[in-house]
């Protein structure tokens, strides 16, 4: 019963969007807004992991380093770009980015394990 009453409720919410004069619009601030808090509470947690993490980072070499920071700037750019691959094999260069990314990523993860 309670699914049912989940349900009817997810139909009426579309049912305005669709129906209602500027409920797409409604709709399409209501996602920008949720994707703003979003992106901003995935910042706010990755500056605080970096903030208690930032010995450790320092302690890998150089090279591990630079790696560790690539990957990163590599999967969000990826990942931001995304939409722009339409084709089979845009998908598949990013598809071998993020693989090549987070093949760095596993390195650097059992080089800090190690130590």
């Amino acid at each position: 019963m309670k699914n049912a009453r989940n349900i009817a409720i997810l139909v009426v919410i579309a049912l305005a969007v669709v129906a209602l004069p500027g409920g797409q619009t409604a709709a399409a601030v209501a996602t920008a807004v949720l994707s703003v808090a979003i992106s901003a509470l995935l910042a706010y947690f990755v500056g605080r992991l970096y903030r208690d993490r930032r010995l450790d980072v320092y302690a890998l070499g150089d090279l591990d380093r630079g790696i560790f920071y690539a990957a990163i700037v590599g999967i969000v750019v990826l990942l931001a770009a995304s939409q722009e691959w339409d084709s089979t094999g845009g998908r598949l260069v990013e598809l071998g980015g993020l693989a090549i990314c987070v093949g760095g990523l596993v390195r650097v993860s059992q080089l800090w394990r190690s130590s």
